[in-house]
């Protein structure tokens, strides 16, 4: 008489247990990469968007005979005027080619309230600013900026907004208080989390390096229509 092997069905409850284990321990560790992963995705999107910025910003000083900035006197892009952050990048719309209304905003920004336009204009350089319809910006620049500063790749003229004079940043910054992303006038764009520790700003007389943006957007001896002026959209 042949034994007949009983087929095995189904798992016996130490082995469920097992999977279910592991299920629980991949299902932890994917939480804690995942959004990790996201928002190291969003501050490179973010650090290229502001490198866009500062370069054309560049291109747009460097554009006439003569070196210029965007002014503070008024709120006339058309005439180079800003009082705004979208009065700045609205200038920038209209003669230097970025036309783009998402590089003004960081994606994980938890103040942002609606999509971004994809244009900064309704028409291409002229129409209603777009930009104006939804705050806060998340960046914060510098009208009327040091047309040649003493150290180019010290001098900022933007970055996250939420920067403190103190060199951090709020927790109503675009990546909380965590992480700060910072322009300069020679077009370089870094990541920095304190001021304080991360010495990448030089005063604005040349005397050294500070944690205050005021100190290094100004020396404090320019005339009074002269004076670098920061824009910045509040929550």
């Amino acid at each position: 008489m042949k034994n007949l092997k009983k087929l095995r069905k189904g798992f016996t409850l130490i082995e469920l247990l097992v999977v279910i284990a592991i299920i629980g321990i991949l299902a932890g560790l994917a939480s804690q990469a995942i959004p990790a992963a996201f928002n190291t995705v969003y501050r490179m999107r973010a650090t290229n968007n502001l490198r866009s910025i500062a370069q054309s910003y560049i291109n747009y000083s460097q554009s006439g005979a003569k070196a210029r900035n965007i002014s503070n006197k008024g709120s006339n892009p058309e005439k180079g005027q800003a009082s705004s952050v979208a009065d700045y990048a609205e200038v920038l719309a209209r003669y230097a080619g970025l036309t783009s209304g998402k590089v003004w905003y960081v994606d994980s920004d938890p103040n942002l309230q609606g999509e971004p336009p994809a244009t900064v204009l309704s028409e291409t350089t002229s129409g209603t600013n777009q930009l104006k319809d939804l705050s806060p910006i998340s960046w914060a620049v510098v009208a009327n900026a040091q047309k040649n500063p003493k150290n180019q790749s010290g001098y900022p003229i933007a970055w996250l907004r939420g920067l403190s004079s103190d060199g951090t940043w709020d927790e109503n910054a675009p990546f909380g208080a965590n992480a700060g992303i910072i322009a300069f006038a020679d077009g370089s764009v870094v990541q920095v989390n304190n001021l304080q520790l991360d010495e990448v700003l030089m005063r604005a007389d040349g005397k050294g390096t500070t944690a205050n943006y005021q100190e290094a957007i100004t020396s404090g001896s320019a005339g009074g229509n002269l004076v670098p002026t920061v824009l910045e959209d509040k929550p």
